[in-house]
């Protein structure tokens, strides 16, 4: 039998990490130090374990935000790692309990491939798809076990040729050992204005990812002739696997193919340390169709998560949720 327990001893929760990267579907956003960094901005961290006797069968760790009149609204990005099977209604009981609320929305978004036999054990413990949905469940994956030659060889054309541009440039791409928020944040600034896009990521939210993450965290950036930042672009590691994290271009950068070359030299750095996996973090072909192509331009495979499932007590809270989400998708 399957027993679900909160993990909140400091010596219980130090081996945490490292239980996770056991299981099927561990993420870089289940980790301690991912709960930590979104802490500095108003989400608590619960942890919980799943054990079948002493073996630990499923993890889950989920952020949690409260509100007046005792509710609150659970997010776990990346979702529960291990067996689809043991995500419940004990798991659910467990969450609920766990918080001490009157009323809790609970949402998670898996990156497990998606398999009809998972959604069915989902639906059949409870969980349900939202309606209004922050991300669309499709992501590419690019597989770094190949050598150069052969991913390079995978891109499309135009995709090679635009890379083969920014070497005429005299551009210098190197790894970022030590990020600086605020220059990463006028990079983005810049870019925001150009696409006349909303505010990505703020300063305390760089700052914080990088204090929390620490090398976990790969930042390379693309400079002109004279030290000019043009280009960064960033990827969290966990075992063999990256995760897609950050991605910024000036717009003198985009005169100069400056995002080509920062790719590249990122995911050439991460194929040098053994990383084999590589997620490009979502795609959306309709919604934001020029960051699609160039992520498929890279000779990415589509992929399916499991993605999105919630749950909520009472049940009726999940209305005005859906709701709050839709006209505000960044939420959570």
């Amino acid at each position: 039998m399957v027993t679900w327990k909160l993990i909140a001893d400091v010596q219980a929760l130090a081996g945490w990490d490292r239980d996770l990267h056991a299981h099927d579907g561990y993420s870089i956003y289940q980790t301690l130090a991912w709960g930590e960094h979104r802490r500095a901005s108003g989400w608590a961290p619960y942890r919980w374990a799943a054990f079948d006797g002493e073996r630990i069968v499923a993890m889950a760790q989920g952020l949690l935000r409260r509100y007046p009149c005792g509710t609150g609204v659970m997010w776990m990005p990346g979702g529960p790692a291990g067996e689809v099977a043991a995500w419940n209604e004990d798991f659910q009981h467990a969450v609920f309990h766990g918080t001490g609320l009157r009323a809790l929305y609970c949402r998670f978004n898996s990156f497990k491939n998606r398999h009809d036999d998972d959604e069915r054990l989902l639906a059949d413990r409870g969980w349900r798809r939202p309606r209004a949905r922050l991300t669309t469940g499709l992501s590419l994956h690019y597989d770094l076990a190949r050598p150069e030659a052969d991913r390079l060889a995978a891109c499309s054309r135009n995709w090679r040729h635009n890379l083969k541009r920014s070497e005429k440039y005299g551009l210098t791409v190197d790894r970022w050992a030590a990020p600086d928020a605020s220059a990463l944040r006028s990079i983005y600034t810049d870019m925001e204005d150009y696409k006349h896009l909303a505010q990505q990521h703020s300063k305390d939210y760089l700052r914080s990812l990088f204090e929390h993450l620490g090398d976990r965290v790969v930042v390379y950036r693309c400079r002109d002739a004279s030290g000019a930042m043009l280009a960064c672009r960033a990827c969290a590691v966990m075992g063999d696997k990256a995760w897609d994290l950050l991605a910024a271009t000036a717009v003198a950068g985009r005169k100069s193919y400056a995002s080509y070359a920062a790719f590249w030299a990122l995911t050439q750095h991460c194929h040098q340390q053994g990383i084999r996996h590589y997620d490009l973090a979502g795609v959306d072909p309709a919604g934001n169709r020029g960051v699609y192509d160039f992520k498929k331009g890279t000779g990415a495979t589509p992929i399916e998560y499991l993605g999105e499932w919630e749950w909520a007590y009472p049940g009726l809270i999940s209305l005005p949720a859906n709701w709050l989400i839709g006209m505000r998708r960044n939420v959570m």
